[in-house]
């Protein structure tokens, strides 16, 4: 795991497989906004940190080695019901925002999208259920 010094922002848990595309978004919402921002390229490990340490939410790939992003999320929120979850797929469908919406995904975005419209949804996500 990748993770940033300690502080008193906002926690934020990157998990995907595409170890550049973690790099890149953890980038992005360290430098263009305040929050604390660590990843993991293993699902596994995510779990285990996630047993560890508060975070205010969780951004997990769908789809995964070990373990999918679906089975990632039912997980996660049995270790923190109200942990914030959102998946990005790069296989976006209307069966997977369903299944997602149903296991406790706050919303399901393509990979495709910009990382600054990732920033903008964490920004109305987070301060809702804080």
């Amino acid at each position: 795991m990748k993770k940033k010094e300690k502080s008193d922002k906002p926690r934020i848990l990157l998990v995907d497989d595409d170890k550049d595309m973690c790099e890149s978004l953890s980038d992005v919402l360290t430098l263009e906004s305040d929050y604390d921002v660590s990843f993991t390229i293993n699902p596994l490990e995510a779990l285990e940190i996630v047993k560890k340490t508060d975070f205010a939410m969780a951004i997990i790939d769908y789809k995964m080695p070990e373990m999918n992003g679906l089975e990632l999320l039912k997980r996660i929120k049995e270790l923190r019901p109200n942990m914030i979850v959102f998946i990005l797929t790069a296989f976006l469908s209307t069966n997977l925002i369903e299944h997602s919406k149903k296991e406790g995904a706050e919303l399901v975005l393509s990979k495709f999208i910009w990382p600054t419209e990732i920033l903008k949804h964490i920004q109305e996500a987070i301060p809702s259920k804080q």
